[in-house]
């Protein structure tokens, strides 16, 4: 790894970072809105619950499938440098966003349900799968290829 520039490699966990955080917002936003009251008056949202948690999973594994993917398409690359600088960015971003989406899941659950606590396990999992696919677990391009300059 000493051949290749740095800047682009903390572009990507800046923005690791950032999704992070957003997901440790979802967490908290529902307390900010709803508060830690229960609503008795809640409407019986059973199916829509469970269709959401069904989504969540279904989500989750879909981060997994594209890591999966973007990884194959990085190991078996023959572009030029630049252009496998630029698929391990968009890998890394697409799977990222992927993750976040368990976040918002758990969110819209905590409001649907008037519940702020719910959203919490959801923003768990998030934030293990983000952890899963942080950028070390990517395989970084590192054959004499300089990632691509700022003015490019």
């Amino acid at each position: 790894m000493a051949d290749v520039d740095i800047a682009p490699l903390s572009k990507l966990r800046i923005i690791w970072i950032a999704f992070f955080v957003a997901v440790c917002v979802y967490a908290l936003l529902p307390w900010l809105l709803i508060g830690d009251r229960l609503d008795s008056a809640a409407p019986d949202t059973e199916s829509l619950r469970s269709g959401l948690q069904a989504g969540a999973i279904g989500v989750a594994m879909a981060s997994f499938l594209a890591k999966r993917r973007w990884t194959k398409l990085l190991l078996q690359s023959d572009a030029a440098p630049s252009d496998r600088w630029t698929q391990l960015q968009l890998g890394c971003v697409v799977t990222w966003l992927i993750t976040e989406v368990v976040g918002l899941i758990g969110l819209a659950i905590a409001l649907v349900t008037r519940h702020a606590a719910e959203g919490v396990p959801y923003a768990g999992a998030a934030l293990f799968l983000l952890y899963m696919h942080r950028l070390d677990m990517w395989p970084v391009p590192t054959d004499g290829a300089a990632a691509p300059s700022e003015g490019a």
